[in-house]
């Protein structure tokens, strides 16, 4: 009974000790506790603008919620580079699949009005397009709680957007799969509520149903049923992006080999299509949290509650995770307490980063928008976790860790390179008194030991174990859920992209040929080569001359050495290429029209 009255006043403290902060101390706080996936005792948190720097992230703008108010927004950086505009609470990102969860509430306000049923089937709305009719949706029609819900079993995970000068669909075209829309028909091919199973094509029938229903378009929809009632004046789910508004919408960026470098066009717009301002977005989460105790301008309490049930479960681990009838419901999985659950929506759109995530109870969240599409695990979950740290957030931090203190010798020794796979090389390097971890060069992995031989890597809370010979010497290293140690490699022992880092390009052509890649892998292997900074143009010749030695029929080997002329503007090599990829496969129409484009 002690330890419990303990543990209660230890959490009202934190509490009172954080209500108790000013607000610019809350907020160089929140600046200044960038951390890991876990938190480490002691471990001094990162500057967000140093960590924008890391991540390559020209633009942030940060909401937080606190009792269920908007405690403070800012912008950081740049919305512009080119015309150095700075980020500002104003500045418009594009939300990316956050989108869905504001059509799910949208869609639950027309289930108040009853307009439309939950559990109806949704063709019984639909008057534009139907959902073809198979035995799956036979046996079980499907409703809008599955659509809403990710369970409906339709297919199209996600829409990549269009260029502004391409022709757009219309959401029957893309439904339909038309040419235009540049994506599939979208259909019911698995079993309806029995699963998860992400569903952007879902949200697309979800959409037209109500825009059949309500005979309005789904940009006025829910600029009547949410953005007027709830002031959010900077939010649209206009596309093309509106006229009025461009002056406040942040450029796009990413170093996506794919990436046109401009904001994308997005008419998947129930799926993809929302642009706001955090600041906005907060009132929207607010309002749901409000809803939650009956307090709310859209939802009623009931219908809000049902809105945050489970529906299905997404993924188990150290966080369980759950889907309700919209958004995501997370929680610790060593935590039962209600106040420790969380809803939540992430967007990735083309150049754009979004996340919003706000507590069932207690009112606090926070919504945060990049105009950086390159990771989703980085820089805004680590603001997300500084926020949680600074505003003691329920149960929402993994528990932290204790490291413990070993001398420089101890943790030089465990640094080296430990062979993964053939190809796969992790690197350990010392930093002042923790290790850093990477895989082939990728981002950084903080680690910290716990024990003499044990670290904890902090991105996913795992423990991993230090194997010595008899004299003393690292020899291996072993996570708690790998079956055999990774071998430490030695000073003279090489993995095949290390030779072609090295130059060394006989030896890498060699180590690459006895992988024996399909011409899938290894022609992937060719065109990120091409797309990497900076660009090594031998490399990409080590590669394509071995996949033309190993794979002299493969069409897509002469599509690449077509891309690797074109990199070295030798444009009668390239269309010799290209015309070789079509004597193989005549029905590659990207190559045909690459062949027409340089005949031109």
């Amino acid at each position: 009974m002690r330890q419990i009255t303990l543990l209660l006043l230890t959490l009202f403290v934190g509490q009172v000790f954080a209500q108790n902060k000013s607000l610019p101390n809350r907020i160089t706080e929140v600046e200044n506790n960038l951390i890991p996936f876990v938190p480490v005792k002691g471990f001094k948190g990162w500057n967000i603008i140093d960590r924008m720097k890391c991540y390559k992230v020209p633009g942030v703008s940060i909401a937080v919620i606190k009792d269920y108010k908007i405690d403070w927004a800012k912008g950081y950086g740049l919305a512009d580079t080119s015309k150095n505009i700075p980020v500002t609470t104003e500045t418009m990102f594009s939300a990316g699949s956050i989108s869905k969860f504001l059509m799910a509430v949208t869609a639950l306000k027309m289930v108040e009005n009853r307009q439309i049923g939950l559990d109806e089937p949704i063709n019984n709305y639909l008057t534009s397009w139907k959902i073809a009719e198979n035995d799956f949706t036979k046996k079980k029609p499907i409703t809008l709680r599955m659509l809403l819900s990710h369970s409906a079993g339709t297919s199209q995970s996600s829409y990549f957007g269009f260029t502004p000068t391409q022709p757009l669909p219309t959401i029957v075209e893309i439904l339909s799969g038309a040419k235009i829309s540049e994506t599939r028909p979208v259909v019911v091919n698995s079993e309806p509520n029995k699963e998860f199973r992400y569903s952007g094509g879902g949200s697309m029938i979800a959409q037209l149903a109500l825009m059949d229903i309500s005979k309005k378009n789904f940009a006025q929809l829910t600029q009547d049923l949410l953005f007027e009632k709830l002031g959010m004046s900077n939010s649209t789910f206009e596309q093309p992006f509106p006229s009025k508004f461009i002056a406040q919408c942040s450029w796009a960026y990413s170093s996506a080999s794919w990436f046109k470098g401009m904001p994308y066009v997005y008419p998947q717009q129930a799926a993809a299509g929302l642009y706001t301002t955090p600041t906005d977005l907060a009132k929207f989460f607010i309002d749901v949290q409000k809803s939650y105790i009956g307090k709310g301008r859209v939802l009623s309490q009931t219908t809000t509650k049902q809105m945050l049930t489970p529906q299905q479960n997404v993924s188990d681990g150290s966080y369980k995770e759950q889907i309700g009838i919209g958004p995501f419901l997370i929680q610790r999985a060593d935590d039962k307490d209600l106040n420790g659950v969380y809803f939540e929506f992430t967007g990735v759109n083309a150049g754009f980063l979004a996340y919003g995530i706000a507590s069932i109870t207690n009112g606090n969240g926070v919504i945060i928008m990049l105009n950086s599409g390159d990771d989703v695990n980085g820089l805004g979950k680590e603001i997300r976790r500084s926020v949680a740290k600074v505003y003691n957030w329920t149960n929402f931090l993994p528990t932290e860790i204790q490291p413990v203190s070993l001398t420089d010798a101890e943790l030089d020794k465990f640094a080296g390179r430990y062979r993964m796979g053939t190809d796969e090389v992790l690197y350990l390097r010392r930093e002042k008194n923790y290790l850093v971890e990477n895989i082939n060069e990728g981002k950084d992995i903080y680690c910290f030991p716990v024990t003499k031989d044990t670290i904890v890597f902090t991105d996913y809370n795992i423990k991993a174990g230090f194997k010595m010979n008899d004299k003393g010497e690292v020899v291996s290293l072993q996570n708690i859920y790998q079956e055999r140690p990774i071998p430490k490699m030695n000073d003279d022992e090489f993995s095949p992209s290390e030779y072609l880092k090295m130059k060394n390009y006989t030896e890498a052509r060699e180590a690459f040929g006895a992988m024996k890649m399909n011409e899938y892998q290894i022609t992937y292997l060719a065109y990120d080569l091409m797309n990497k900074k900076p660009l090594n143009m031998d490399a990409v010749k080590t590669i394509l001359d071995l996949a033309k030695e190993q794979h002299p029929n493969a069409s897509i080997v002469y599509s690449r050495w077509g891309d690797y002329y074109l990199k070295l503007n030798d444009k009668p090599n390239a269309i010799i290429s290209y015309q070789k990829a079509i004597e193989l496969d005549p029905t590659d129409q990207q190559v045909k029209e690459m062949l027409d484009s340089l005949r031109k």
